[in-house]
């Protein structure tokens, strides 16, 4: 046992060495170990996933490395990237309270709550609490400005900019019964109810504000004239609600959204936030974003009041049009990860395809060839007749039927796959069975299984190796033009579906998107090519001769 794996690793050591020697065998070899590299070390290579990491810059934004070409080749000096204002927006560090820039106000304190924050982040949030601790009189209203800057150093527009809050409110409280009306879905009628609430002796109002330092203020949060749970259309927190709220899950602050652009537009008379607060004769510039609190003490001045906000999760950050090294896509996710795991996709539906077809033209060749007569009649009409089937419209409405799920394809490729090998191995086996090894292993009493297995089989495996190579190529562009059309697996990342993605939004232009899964396409189709060529040239005796 030991000498016979000896013997074939020898084998195998003495096949590679003359695999490295062929140029074909080389240059095939080489593509396809990188290949493998890259798949496998996918992980290594980039941090981020090719599908759930979205939003990692703008969407559609360019190459970095364009930003520094000369624009005669091509290069794009006005591209801009990320700018984070805040690196911890959780607070789950203390020194991010730290960096926080705020106004003096005597009746305020601000301080760092490590026990406290919301339910999305976890522990760390910052608290501003306002507190009249004397009677017989009102402070009106108390403001106090928290802010961060952060400077922006592009002469370009970000893709947009986008910011998160969350806060929850405490204090004393006065109870009131409320009765409004209110429009029951349900009837499609106006009716009127009842209820008691908890009210704060002293509200407090919060207005987000995006500053250009030196030219403008505009406010971009709470949106006016919709109602946020615990909050009035004016951004007045004024009644307790006893759990966190965040602009994600309400009105979210994103420069793209409406209700963003109607408020900037109020205020500037531009309706593009991005022309209004990104003017190119003042860039590049310092920004802060902020948030202005305003405890509105008018009411109550018979007893002492309190009023706490608990604020977490402040971030905002602009997104910039250049990331990475292939940039991102619709969804602001990143090309080249894409790239790296679309590797592994091919090579898994390539390999895996040609392998389940190769088996399946092996067996059916093998038992057509030998057997002969009524066997082998049926099993070649039955291979004509779905040699003669369109392949492609056949796989679209099996795929559209079974589902886009990546190992139905590679069911699909493989039953569609193996009619031409079969062929091909049938043939050889005509040719074998007459041979005078068959008939003294018929004379010697062999079953017809053993024949085709110790005998037959054997010299019929260089055909196996040589088709498995030229095969995969077919797999790996039938899954790129199934997922072009739109047949792809949701829940994974190929070759095809980048073009598809950017046939979908109609992003030609971007050819650093394009170009590099069709050549990731070309490369490894051409490489198996080269490969099977080359183990034809070695293990095909004939080709030996002649070379």
């Amino acid at each position: 046992m030991i000498k016979m794996v000896s013997a074939r690793l020898k084998g195998v050591g003495r096949l590679t060495k003359t695999m490295l020697t062929n140029p074909k065998g080389f240059f095939g070899f080489i593509i396809i170990l990188f290949f493998s590299i890259l798949s496998f070390a996918g992980p290594l290579v980039t941090p981020y996933d090719p599908i759930k990491d979205e939003a990692l810059a703008g969407d559609r934004a360019a190459a970095t490395w364009m930003r520094y070409l000369p624009p005669l080749l091509g290069g794009i000096p006005s591209l801009t990237e990320n700018v984070v204002f805040f690196k911890d927006k959780s607070f789950t560090d203390p020194t991010s309270f730290e960096e926080l820039n705020h106004t003096q106000n005597q009746h305020i304190s601000l301080r760092y709550e490590p026990n406290q924050g919301s339910n999305t982040s976890g522990p760390g949030c910052i608290s501003v609490t306002f507190k009249r601790e004397e009677t017989g009189k009102t402070y009106g209203d108390v403001k106090l400005d928290i802010w961060k800057e952060a400077y922006f150093p592009y002469t370009g527009h970000p893709r947009k900019f986008d910011g998160l809050i969350s806060f929850l409110t405490n204090g004393t409280v006065t109870k009131k019964t409320i009765t409004e009306k209110y429009v029951n879905w349900t009837t499609n009628k106006v009716e009127t109810r009842t209820y008691n609430a908890s009210f704060f002796d002293a509200p407090v109002n919060i207005k987000i504000f995006l500053e250009l330092v030196d030219y403008k203020r505009v406010t971009i949060w709470p949106v006016p004239n919709f109602q946020t749970q615990g909050m009035t259309s004016e951004g007045t927190l004024d009644k307790y609600i006893e759990k966190w709220v965040t602009s994600q899950n309400t009105y979210i602050i994103d420069s793209s959204a409406r209700w963003v652009r109607d408020m900037v537009k109020s205020q500037t008379g531009q309706s593009d936030p991005l022309l209004a607060l990104f003017p190119l004769d003042r860039l590049p510039a310092t920004y802060i974003w902020g948030i202005e609190i305003t405890f509105l003490d008018r009411d109550c001045p018979d007893k002492e009041v309190e009023t706490t906000l608990y604020l977490d999760d402040f971030g905002f950050q602009f997104e910039g049009t250049a990331w990475g090294l292939l940039g991102t896509d619709q969804n602001g996710r990143d090309i080249f990860s894409q790239l790296v795991y679309g590797s592994r996709l091919s090579l898994y539906i390539g390999l895996l395809s040609a392998i389940l077809g190769v088996v399946i033209g092996l067996i059916i060749g093998l038992i057509s060839g030998y057997m002969g007569r009524f066997i082998d009649e049926i099993l070649m009409r039955f291979t004509d007749m779905l040699l003669v089937l369109p392949s492609l419209p056949l796989l679209i409405i099996l795929t559209a039927v079974l589902g886009p799920k990546l190992e139905n394809l590679i069911i699909l490729l493989g039953l569609l796959g193996w009619m031409s090998f079969a062929r091909l191995a049938r043939s050889q086996v005509l040719t074998l069975r007459e041979r005078t090894f068959v008939e003294a292993a018929k004379a010697a009493g062999a079953g017809r299984a053993h024949i085709i297995t110790t005998h037959i089989l054997p010299n019929v495996l260089p055909l196996v190796y040589v088709s498995i190579a030229t095969s995969v190529p077919g797999a790996i562009t039938a899954e790129a033009a199934l997922s072009f059309l739109g047949f792809y697996d949701p829940l994974r990342m190929s070759w095809g579906r980048m073009l598809s993605d950017a046939q979908m939004i109609g992003e030609w232009d971007n050819w650093w998107w394009v170009v590099p899964p069709g050549l990731c396409i070309a490369l490894l189709s051409m490489a198996f090519i080269l490969f099977g060529y080359a183990l034809d040239e070695i293990l095909n005796p004939k080709l030996r001769v002649r070379k």
